[in-house]
């Protein structure tokens, strides 16, 4: 499946209206903007690997948008790849400054903060061999289904799933073993992030003759910082400079650089 980036009449591929250059030019020669950082002078991401958006290199779409948000504060970027539960605990222990991908709910729920503005719109699927599920009726098919999915994510605790009843489900801590659980028949479904549903697919070269793959619902995932005022600080100018990545067309480019889709109304003011 290949991806396509989303856009509208407002987006210009690669162009910077004039109105958005002088703005960009303001912001950067203005004292407030050089000392709203308030002395921060470096972010520390947790987060675990995922395949080309928080790659063990540094590179990915999502370490690419944060690199470009905090620059023009001379705020660099470090960070570590842990298990998803352990950067829960580094952040709400303050030891890091925040974990990517977090929706709101569960950010609210662990005393995260999160900005106004998402880093990434989240897809959830299901996948199944073709002989497990017929017909599709939607997310009550799962019910008094067996599921596996990635340590960390619990499902079985989403609202999303309030009226479904999982046989049994199981975790694990890698894709390659979630696929090997689906493929050994040991479990009827595997629930995962769409994007990264694609991507395995893509990389394996999956025969999707044998499978069916099916959207759950989407929901907007954000930078999640720890509980403290140096958050607040680093939240606010993630807000500001996103924006400014998304009028001059920057994040679009981004995400488009990456092969994933944009999906540009989430990020209007």
């Amino acid at each position: 499946m290949k991806y396509k980036i989303k856009t509208d009449s407002y987006i210009r591929k690669g162009v910077l209206t004039l109105f958005t250059l002088m703005s960009i030019v303001t912001n950067l020669s203005s004292p407030a903007f050089s000392e709203s950082s308030k002395g921060i002078e470096q972010i520390k991401i947790v987060t675990p690997e995922w395949n080309n958006q928080t790659n063990r290199d540094g590179s990915g779409l999502f370490f690419d948008i944060l690199k470009q948000v905090f620059a023009p504060h001379d705020i660099s970027m470090a960070f570590d790849l842990v298990p998803w539960k352990r950067a829960q605990s580094l952040v709400n222990a303050g030891s890091s400054d925040a974990m990517l991908c977090v929706w709101a709910q569960h950010a609210r729920e662990e005393g995260q903060i999160t900005p106004r503005y998402p880093l990434f719109i989240e897809h959830t699927a299901v996948i199944y061999k073709k002989e497990k599920i017929h017909p599709w009726n939607g997310i009550s098919s799962l019910d008094q289904r067996s599921a596996i999915w990635l340590t960390g994510y619990d499902y079985h605790h989403f609202d999303q799933f309030k009226n479904i009843t999982f046989l049994r489900y199981g975790e694990v801590d890698s894709h390659d073993k979630a696929w090997l659980q689906l493929n050994l028949g040991r479990y009827d479904v595997y629930i995962d992030a769409l994007i990264d549903l694609d991507l395995y697919i893509r990389k394996n070269d999956v025969d999707m003759q044998l499978y069916n793959k099916k959207i759950l619902w989407a929901e907007r995932a954000f930078v999640a910082f720890s509980p403290s005022e140096r958050s607040k600080t680093l939240a606010r100018i993630y807000d500001e400079q996103i924006q400014v990545l998304f009028r001059s067309g920057q994040l679009a480019r981004i995400y488009q650089k990456w092969d994933i889709t944009f999906y540009p109304e989430y990020w209007q003011e």
